[in-house]
């Protein structure tokens, strides 16, 4: 009997603690909408997806995006190789967009503005280190992936159209604030479209 109420209990303090971690990521996240520094990162226009336009690709219920500030120049592939993540340390350039000022292995002591990423050595271009950002995946909801395909290759196909997700981020917290495509808000495109459906 007491073997049953130790598992009992067990798995209890288990499953809080699943729900403990789900709770205090979403409760921080009107705190970083409100206090944290928005980024805007570029959508690169010139890399191609498996679909067929630039900077992005379509899966399910979300747009994964590529960004023009997804890696940085290394000296030593090797001291990189085997890490699993680093952290980001970001900054503007003068037009505004998202920079990577350095990538470390250690947590910042000394900024707020620093997000963790996964990290990898591309064994074409060995003298990079590339990134995957936690919000490269854009969630769109209630709309037929075949409009947000036409939206994208019409405002990603075209290089001279400039494409950002704007994210708030503190300490490794970030918020999407929304994806702008040639100027105009992602999500007033597919209001646009759902109020001209019949």
């Amino acid at each position: 009997m007491k073997h049953r109420n130790l598992l009992i209990s067990a798995f209890a303090l288990v499953a809080l603690a699943q729900l403990f971690v789900p709770w205090q990521m979403i409760s921080r996240q009107p705190k970083v909408a409100e206090t944290g520094v928005e980024y805007k990162f570029k959508v690169d226009s010139k890399a191609k997806s498996d679909d067929n336009w630039a900077g992005a690709s379509i899966r399910g219920k979300y747009i994964w995006l590529k960004f023009e500030e997804d890696h940085i120049k290394i000296a030593d592939k090797k001291e990189w190789e085997n890490l699993q993540s680093a952290y980001v340390l970001l900054s503007h350039d003068s037009a505004g967009f998202a920079k990577i000022e350095s990538v470390t292995k250690t947590k910042p002591q000394n900024s707020i503005e620093w997000i963790r990423a996964r990290t990898w050595v591309n064994w074409k271009d060995t003298t990079s280190l590339h990134l995957d950002y936690p919000f490269n995946m854009y969630y769109f909801k209630d709309t037929s992936p075949k409009d947000v395909e036409s939206i994208l290759k019409n405002g990603l196909g075209d290089s001279l159209k400039v494409s950002y997700l704007s994210v708030k981020i503190k300490e490794n917290q970030f918020f999407v604030t929304d994806l702008i495509i040639d100027g105009i808000s992602f999500k007033e495109m597919m209001d646009k479209m759902k109020k001209s459906k019949p």
